[in-house]
């Protein structure tokens, strides 16, 4: 016969060996946390401008919808184009899709806004509203579009001009930023003592930064005739 001894001895080896066997039957699974990355990493968006980025989602679900609050989201290719259109700030807001058709938020994100300067328009340096030489407004030629404080790039892409001619103006359009021969010869041709030389660049397009096509400011130089001032210097 066992003692209460024994038989208490033999009945902790059984709880231990029962106890061993259930933690071997035992499985831990980890829940898988849904993952939301949004490349480049920035903390700003310029108002008005593509600003293109690569989403990504791991997880259980499925990606859901896209929102920007104080804008809109729309995907191109494989990339998400968020649009800011009003306001200082903005927030993404991205959700994932459950099983059961519901929606949760899975991703939010802020942006700061912030609008580019507007760039300046002058012929070849000549700003808004110089006066200059015929001839050197005939030989400079192009328009540039260039920032007073930034450095961003912004490529003229077509304008119209205005040459008084008498008392009514004569229009001409171009692609690109280059004056046109038929532009120069309408400029040689002009009779700035007696009809004034005022040239009136409008409608002027660029490409900048953000791909975006935008309308510039006018530009307006007024011409003097180099032989108006040695006529004047002599007499």
């Amino acid at each position: 016969m066992f003692s209460k001894q024994k038989f208490f001895f033999l009945f902790s080896i059984l709880a231990i060996a029962f106890r061993m066997h259930a933690q071997q039957d035992t499985f831990y699974v980890k829940a898988v946390v849904s993952k939301v990355k949004v490349f480049p990493e920035r903390t700003f968006l310029y108002v008005n401008e593509n600003n293109l980025f690569r989403i990504t989602y791991t997880g259980k679900n499925k990606l859901g919808r896209m929102e920007l609050k104080g804008g809109k989201v729309e995907k191109i290719d494989s990339l998400y184009n968020l649009t800011a259109t009003e306001g200082t700030s903005a927030i993404l807001v991205i959700y994932e899709k459950l099983k059961n058709g519901t929606e949760r938020i899975a991703f939010t994100w802020s942006y700061k806004l912030f609008g580019r300067e507007v760039p300046r328009v002058s012929l070849d340096g000549v700003p808004n509203d110089s006066v200059e030489e015929k001839f050197t407004i005939i030989a400079l030629g192009k328009l540039r579009a260039k920032q007073k404080y930034g450095n961003d790039t912004y490529t003229i892409t077509s304008f119209k001009i205005f040459i008084k001619n008498g008392n009514k103006f004569d229009t001409i359009s171009t692609k690109g930023n280059q004056l046109t021969l038929e532009m120069k010869r309408k400029i040689d041709s002009m009779d700035v003592r007696k009809n004034g030389g005022i040239l009136m660049f409008e409608n002027i397009k660029a490409i900048g930064p953000g791909g975006i096509e935008i309308d510039l400011p006018p530009l307006r130089i007024y011409m003097r005739d180099e032989k108006v001032l040695q006529w004047g210097n002599g007499g």
